[in-house]
């Protein structure tokens, strides 16, 4: 008999594999609580036919520019949004979306690299979510980590920036095989930087064949009318 784990192998097991085991054996399950969570929260917001958008992307890419953009094409169709953001460390980025008339919730993580669906619950009990609504949330700048965990979101865009390189996606292939939206950023910089969109584009769509991507100019709404199209038209296939 093993005598690391007790199941009989008289070989014997590394203690390192035992561990390993054990590791993934909790991971799984934490995995599943979150995303039973998720789901839960996904079916409270459809019961108030609000819908939620789970922004992912680098640090610096661009979201909160592109977010501040949407909201103000959105409040110009009287759409409701309201956003949570997700950082280590400060309020910088909640005050910027404040700044344009909608409301935000700061959630700062301190260590931790993604925000989780009970994160995101919590956001909610210090925003209003009236019906109709769109909550947007900001994850934590990080385009791995957030990719594991279901938020409860309705949509997952992801942002990709013209300043970190063509070949990005395969790179991170799992982070664009799990969205449902790509926006290319930053694209007012690609007369100063070296990227290729069709090449990214390209590799984006044999990851994942047919996934919509929008180019997008935030500080010049470049592209924005192209997400709009996106967000509205969640209230109309969800």
């Amino acid at each position: 008999m093993c005598d690391h784990c007790g199941c009989g192998d008289s070989t014997g097991h590394d203690k390192n594999d035992q561990f390993n085991q054990r590791t993934v054996q909790i991971e799984q399950e934490v995995l599943a609580h979150e995303r039973a969570h998720a789901e839960h929260l996904r079916q409270r917001l459809a019961g108030l036919n609000a819908r939620m958008i789970n922004v992912i992307g680098s640090p610096g890419c661009g979201k909160t520019e592109l977010i501040c953009a949407l909201i103000k094409a959105l409040q110009r169709k009287e759409v409701t949004c309201a956003v949570i953001e997700g950082d280590l460390a400060t309020d910088n980025d909640a005050q910027k979306i404040r700044a344009t008339g909608a409301p935000a919730h700061q959630v700062t993580t301190g260590t931790a690299c993604h925000l989780t669906a009970h994160d995101v619950e919590h956001g909610l009990t210090h925003l209003a979510v009236s019906p109709g609504s769109l909550i947007i949330v900001e994850n934590v700048g990080n385009l791995v980590c957030p990719t594991l965990f279901d938020l409860g979101e309705t949509l997952r865009l992801v942002c990709l920036s013209v300043t970190e390189g063509t070949d990005k996606p395969q790179k991170y292939p799992i982070s664009f095989e799990r969205a449902d939206l790509v926006a290319i950023t930053k694209c007012d910089l690609l007369p100063h930087v070296e990227f290729d969109v069709d090449r990214s584009l390209r590799m984006i769509d044999d990851i994942k064949p047919g996934i919509p991507c929008v180019t997008t100019a935030a500080r010049g709404a470049e592209g924005v009318t192209g997400l709009v199209d996106h967000v509205s038209a969640l209230w109309t296939t969800s």
